[in-house]
């Protein structure tokens, strides 16, 4: 703390009072003002008073004139110091000076020293002896009245000085009484001396007004010797950044009857050694010389008479526009004008019990002016009134002074937002001053500034503006050169071009009226901090806000030392720095500040008031941009509500709110609302703004954002437009808007995807905003932001992120603790790596911009809603990298904190549930990611259920995840709703329509619905052909599809018709081959292995994997997938190392390209299995399929049935080991996957259960084999066509567990139904209807009916004659069988 107030400028000494007695000496070297640490009170206490003692010999405090521009301007309204000492030193020695003062005065000391008794007991001592001819004695002693009176004389203090009157009328007095100045002197010219140090700054400012004039603010003592002055200014003290000074003043004999009085220091001791002459309090100096000595500086001056020819013409200034004022009248009016209300007030206050009824109209107005520069309106109307009713009564008649009265008046009403009245009052003293000034006096030029006043607070800026120049035109006629009159009309004129947007010309106007003020106030004004802060508004405007905010803290600054910090202008200067903040996009703190300064207006203001109307919408926009849109709406909605009661003809406010609501209903998505609003704006500007002006053009571009947001981007682009060009007319030297509107017109060709076009817009805004901010202000990073998405949109990712890169170095720089804008370019940049897959350097500028916002806090919706879009963009990038389980855990924090700040319907919410779907949907947990897009599509047909796009991709998205859980009847019930929304409401969207009616065929096929698959592929080829025949590439597509449904119903010779159509149409769009060219020769070649034409099959593949290594070496997945279809055809013709080889080649390629195409290496892992199987290596068959089997369980474990079929096969290869535990535990795996989760796929069912059946009769279980086989024979009845000899297959498994536990009834009975099943579907003389005749008669001959038996083996010994050859086994095994029972039953 001690090095931050050691620069302060107020503060003079430090002193340390140690508590604990433990601080270290060292600080009292480490600091210029630090004079000690004490641990006694006593001794700090006379070290602070030995301070003060030495201060006073060695300050003091002077002010600077220059005296030719005094003598040759107008010096009414003149705030000088040297007026306001000249004017006391007069009108104290008019003070009363008898024993009432002096008791006052007594009084007066006894309450201020009430704690000290040395001081009290000078008091008494004053009381007892005091006397007049005593008055240098007792001030000279530096006790008593003398620091008190150097106080009050030093800040003016008008209580003090009045209380001190009784000494400071005897003590002035004391320079006529000339026997004190009788000295005899050998030369009739003196010279004097006065030692004391000086900042460096004071020593800067005694350089720059050399020869000018010079006056302290007290009385000034000297000596006449060179050595005392030298030893003062040489003095030692502890602050070493001062500067030692001595001040030579030549005297001459006439100054000694004038200026100085001769204390006769010989005569006694006790006094300073400086103080052997005392200058009169209006003593004036003329500043001669500055010259620097060995180790001092010498200040040469002298007495001059000019101080009074200056205080002359003051006066004479001023009644050349009042007449008749007393000199008391002028003091209190001069300290009016230096801004010293308060001292004033209480000057006139005591003037006014005591004033002739001559001067008491004139104290009354006074006081009413100084109440309403204190915006006390209705005390001051108060003492208007009395003032006006005074100068009417016909004793005094002063109508033309009352002009002054009724124009104050005016003003008063105009601050309190009576409008109509005061500009009634205004022309009442228009018409006075007509008739008694002449056309170019003054005060008909500040009649004319109020009405135009009022005009410019209605929003008539025209009318304003040629009041205002009227007015000028007059003030420079009459006072010649610049008077501070002159630089409120310059104020009035700057206002009116703010309004027009000509900001700069609004400055120029500005800068000349602070020249004038600054040089009427050298000292500061209330006046100059009003336009400081007028001036910082304008650069805020031009959104130079670091020079806006410099402005700003010197407007504050000034303002906080005249006013109190709730005073009404204070609202004025909060609203300032809120509107800075708010373009600086720092809401939070604009909203806090525009609230301050709300309060503050409302307990000035009335509710009515026409200036609360402003910082209510200012709240709205405030909270608008936090995202706390209801808020916003409310504030807004009071403001209308303010205008259209009260204030109805404010035309352009009411369109400026229109314009506010409109764009909060923008931002509530209710884009038709908000359009309804800025269309009403629009209408009520163009009324208010015949010749156009630069407003409209901000209506039109809101109205093209709503458009825009509703995506139709052609109206948008026309309005925008429309706004570029009425800015160009009506505002062409205001670059910032132009750019603006280049921009949002770049945005618009950037949706319509003209790049090009867009590009050239967004640089001319960049080169405009180079022109009028500069290289490094924040409107060139959005620009640049704009340039960067266009640049990523043409696939130029390295400049793309150079220049976004470029947009967060200047953001950095306005914002060194971070900012949300920093965060939105973080998310911009990733956004870019995203697009070129940089997916981990993306991640890592999301995560900043995360952590960024974790650090500058998040309470606003408008952070939160940023947090939460960082959070999707991290969750996104991570569904992107295949980090799923991840991706969902940002996503669902990005959906909790929107949940909590937007509605539940909102698409916001609707967005976040379908990316979550989809992230849901890659970790298989369909039925979560299921209830997340039903969320989104109950939200789009309720916010939007005209958005028929939007649905239909909700449905289609539905659709896909019960496609994956393999539950097509569902999926197929949403794709054929998608479809029929396209079709009704976008019926010319054939391409669309195509594709839905694909993914209907894909559904149908899966669901084996053969007939009705081909029939769906057919309409989509036929839209293709008809509507979408450019398309190519999509009708061959169709024709692969229809293809692969034909091979499926094994109509080959159709299927290769189409597929040769499709190949012809790939081979003449791509001349040099192509990947789909590949494909469809290898689809041709697996249709001739169908067809057992072996060898053409194979040299088709081979011409599809040449194509494919050749186009797309890197695409592993498709030439994989033809090495293992060649495999395949190794396979079918029983060359198995040469399959082997393709397989193992296949392997490779997927796993160069895993996890993709993962089922497809998982086939190729089940192929080679079954070469391991026939070569009789079941555990290296085993070990393929239990590969495949993780390959699914890890990449697809919701694909049931699949997973189910590889077990079946691993099941199959352990009963070939007669494994049979871990055989039938694979099948029961398989059977427990498809019973819960595939539970209509009977055929898959009971299969598992008659492999399961067929292993238990292995293992000798015969009643679980027969458990097993009872119940897949009664899912394959139940779900199986009755001819489906399946069933006959099941039947003969039932009839031989049966026959294996000896019960040969029932064997016969399942026999009995197989064989009579056969026969009736199947031909008399077949194979199997022999061995059934065969097993019939085995059973009768169990159960000892041999003629039964003998029967059915001539039966079956028939059939088998009939279609198998003599020697085959079957019929020699009948004859036997039938010779044997032959001889039997002859026997």
């Amino acid at each position: 703390m001690l090095f931050q107030i050691d620069t302060l400028p107020q503060i003079n000494s430090i002193f340390i009072f140690d508590f604990d007695k433990n601080q270290g000496k060292e600080l009292i070297y480490q600091h210029s003002k630090f004079i000690g640490i004490y641990t006694e009170l006593d001794d700090l206490y006379s070290s602070i008073e030995e301070q003060i003692d030495l201060d006073d010999e060695l300050f003091q405090t002077f002010s600077f004139f220059d005296q030719s521009e005094y003598l040759t301007h107008d010096l009414s309204k003149q705030t000088s110091d040297l007026l306001w000492y000249q004017f006391f030193n007069n009108i104290i020695l008019q003070s009363s000076s008898d024993q009432l003062a002096k008791n006052e005065m007594i009084d007066f000391c006894r309450q201020y020293y009430q704690n000290n008794l040395k001081y009290l007991k000078l008091i008494h001592d004053f009381e007892r002896e005091y006397s007049s001819n005593k008055v240098i004695q007792w001030y000279l002693n530096k006790s008593l009245p003398y620091k008190m009176i150097k106080r009050a004389l030093q800040i003016k203090d008008m209580d003090q000085q009045y209380a001190l009157r009784y000494f400071m009328c005897d003590l002035v007095q004391s320079f006529t009484d000339q026997h004190q100045n009788k000295i005899p002197y050998d030369n009739e010219n003196l010279t004097v001396y006065r030692g004391m140090k000086l900042w460096n700054d004071q020593l800067k400012e005694f350089k720059k007004n050399e020869r000018k004039l010079l006056l302290s603010h007290g009385f000034l003592t000297a000596t006449r010797h060179r050595s005392d002055a030298l030893n003062f200014a040489g003095k030692s003290i502890r602050q070493t950044n001062l500067i030692s000074v001595v001040f030579e003043i030549d005297l001459n004999s006439q100054d000694f009857n004038k200026f100085v009085i001769f204390t006769d220091i010989d005569k006694c001791n006790k006094y300073s050694k400086q103080d052997d002459i005392l200058f009169s309090l209006d003593t004036i100096f003329h500043l001669d010389n500055i010259e620097f000595y060995e180790n001092f500086w010498m200040i040469k001056m002298h007495p001059t008479n000019e101080g009074k020819a200056i205080l002359k013409k003051y006066i004479e200034d001023t009644h050349r526009q009042i007449e008749d004022l007393s000199m008391e009248i002028l003091f209190g009016r001069l300290m009016l004008d230096m801004g010293q209300w308060n001292q004033s007030q209480t000057y006139f206050e005591r003037l006014l019990i005591d004033s002739n009824s001559t001067d008491q109209a004139w104290i009354e107005y006074s006081l009413g002016e100084i109440h309403h520069l204190k915006s006390e309106w209705n005390m001051a109307r108060k003492y208007y009134d009395r003032a006006y009713y005074r100068m009417i009564d016909p004793k005094q008649r002063r109508i033309k002074d009352s002009a002054l009265v009724l124009s104050d008046i005016g003003e008063t009403l105009c601050e309190q937002g009576k409008f109509e009245e005061a500009m009634n009052y205004h022309q009442q003293a228009l018409t006075i001053r007509k008739e008694y000034y002449s056309s170019h006096h003054i005060h008909i030029a500040t009649s004319l500034r109020n009405i135009g006043d009022i005009f410019f607070i209605q929003n008539k800026n025209d009318e304003a503006l040629s009041y205002f120049q009227q007015a000028l035109v007059i003030l420079e006629k009459y006072y010649k050169y610049p008077h501070i009159d002159m630089g409120k009309c310059l104020i009035g004129i700057g206002l009116c071009f703010r309004e027009k947007y000509n900001h700069e010309k609004a400055l120029e106007y500005h800068r000349q009226a602070i020249e004038i003020y600054e040089k009427y106030y050298p000292l500061g004004h209330v006046y100059i901090a009003v336009i400081l802060n007028n001036i910082a508004d304008l650069l805020y405007r031009q959104e130079k806000y670091n020079e806006a905010i410099d402005i700003h803290q010197r407007a504050l600054k000034i303002q906080k030392k005249c006013y109190s910090f709730d005073h009404i202008l204070l609202a004025s200067y909060l609203c300032m720095i809120a509107l800075i903040n708010h373009g600086l996009k720092n809401y939070a703190s604009a909203l806090e500040l525009f609230q301050q300064s709300l309060t503050i207006q409302q307990s000035y203001y009335t509710s009515s008031h026409v200036k609360l109307i402003c910082n209510l919408n200012n709240i709205g926009d405030a909270f608008h941009r936090l995202g706390m849109f209801d808020d916003a709406m409310n504030f807004h909605q009071q403001a209308f509500a303010m205008l259209e009661k009260y204030y109805p003809s404010f035309q352009a406010s009411i369109a400026f709110t229109f314009n506010r609501i409109g764009d909060v209903l923008c931002s509530q998505t209710k884009y038709d609302e908000a359009i309804c609003y800025h269309k009403q704006a629009l209408m009520v500007q163009k009324n208010d703004y015949p010749s156009g002006h630069a407003n409209i053009a901000f209506t039109l571009k809101n109205i093209g954002y709503a458009l825009s947001r509703q995506e139709q981007f052609d109206e948008a682009l026309d309005h925008y437009q429309e706004a570029l060009s009425i800015l160009e007319k009506h505002c062409p030297y205001d670059l910032g808007f132009i750019s603006s509107s280049l921009n949002v017109i770049g945005i618009i060709l950037i949706s319509q995807e003209k790049f090009d076009e867009a590009m050239d817009y967004f640089q001319r805004a960049l080169e405009n905003q180079k022109c009028y901010y500069g290289c490094d202000h924040l409107n060139l990073a959005d620009t640049l932001t704009y340039i960067s998405t266009v640049l990523c949109r043409q696939k130029k990712y390295d400049e793309s992120v150079i220049t976004c890169k470029k947009a967060l170095e200047i953001q950095e720089k306005y914002y060194p603790s971070g900012h949300a804008t920093i965060a939105i370019t973080l998310n911009q940049i990733g956004w870019l790596l995203q697009s070129e897959k940089k997916y981990d350097e993306a991640l890592r500028f999301y995560e900043q911009a995360q952590s960024l916002l974790i650090n500058i806090g998040n309470s606003y919706p408008s952070d939160q809603w940023l947090m939460a879009d960082t959070l999707r963009n991290i969750g996104y990038v991570l569904y992107l990298q295949d980090k799923n389980e991840e991706a969902v855990v940002y996503q669902q924090r990005a959906l909790s904190i929107k949940e909590k700040i937007l509605s539940q319907d909102h698409t916001e919410i609707m967005s976040i549930c379908i990316e979550i779907s989809r992230s849901l949907r890659c970790q298989a947990k369909y039925t979560d990611a299921c209830e997340f897009q039903q969320r989104a599509l109950t939200i789009q047909e309720k916010i939007n259920p005209l958005n028929y796009s939007s649905i239909v991709d909700r449905l289609n998205d539905i659709a896909n995840i019960f496609g994956d859980q393999g539950k097509y009847d569902e999926a197929l019930l949403y794709q054929q709703r998608a479809l029929g929304i396209r079709e009704e409401h976008y019926s010319s969207d054939h391409k669309n329509i195509a594709n839905d009616l694909i993914s209907i065929g894909y559904l149908r096929m899966q669901l084996k619905q053969y007939d009705e698959a081909i029939e769906v592929y057919q309409r989509a080829l036929s839209i293709r052909d008809e509507f979408c025949s450019s398309d190519q590439a999509a009708i061959a597509n169709n024709l692969q599809r229809i293809g692969y449904v034909l091979e499926k119903q094994t109509k080959y010779d159709d299927a290769l018709e189409l597929r040769q159509k499709a190949l012809k149409i790939y081979e003449t769009l791509y001349l040099d081959g192509y990947a789909s060219t590949g494909i469809c020769l290898n689809s041709i070649g697996n249709i001739f292995r169908q067809q057992k034409k072996y060898d053409k099959a194979f040299e088709f593949q081979q011409q599809a994997l040449a194509i494919l290594e050749h186009c797309n070496p890197c695409k592993h997945s498709d030439i994989g997938r033809t090495l293992n279809d060649m495999g395949t055809t190794m396979f079918s013709q029983a060359r198995y190392n040469e399959a082997f080889d393709f397989y193992q080649k296949a392997i490779i390629h997927y796993e160069k390209d895993h996890p993709t195409r993962y089922e497809s290496m998982a086939i190729t892992l089940s192929n080679i299995s079954a070469i391991f199987k026939i070569r009789g290596n079941y555990t290296e068959a085993l070990s393929m399929q239990q590969r495949a089997l993780k390959i699914r369980q890890e990449n697809s474990p919701f694909a049931y049935s699949v997973i189910a079929k590889n077990l079946q096969d691993m099941g199959a290869i352990a009963n070939q080991q007669r494994n049979y535990d871990d055989a039938i535990s694979f099948y029961h795996q398989a059977l427990s996957i498809l019973e819960e989760n595939c539970s209509m796929d009977h055929v898959e069912i009971a299969r598992c259960l008659y492999m399961m059946g067929i292993i238990a009769n292995a293992r000798q279980d015969f009643n679980r084999a027969i458990q097993y086989f009872e119940r897949c024979l009664w899912i394959r009845e139940t779900s199986l066509p009755v001819n489906d000899l399946k069933i006959a297959d099941t039947l003969i498994r039932l009839s031989q567990a049966q026959r294996n536990r000896h019960h040969h009834e029932h064997s016969l009975s399942y026999e009995i139904n197989s064989c009579l099943m056969r026969m009736k579907f199947q031909p008399p003389t077949t194979t199997e209807i022999g061995q059934s005749f065969s097993r019939i008669g085995e059973s009768y001959e169990h159960l000892s009916e041999l003629r039964l038996a003998l029967y059915y083996y001539k039966q079956a010994l028939a059939i088998f004659e009939n279609c198998l050859p003599s020697l085959h086994p079957y019929r020699l095994t009948m004859k036997l069988k039938i010779n044997r029972l032959s001889k039997g039953i002859t026997t």
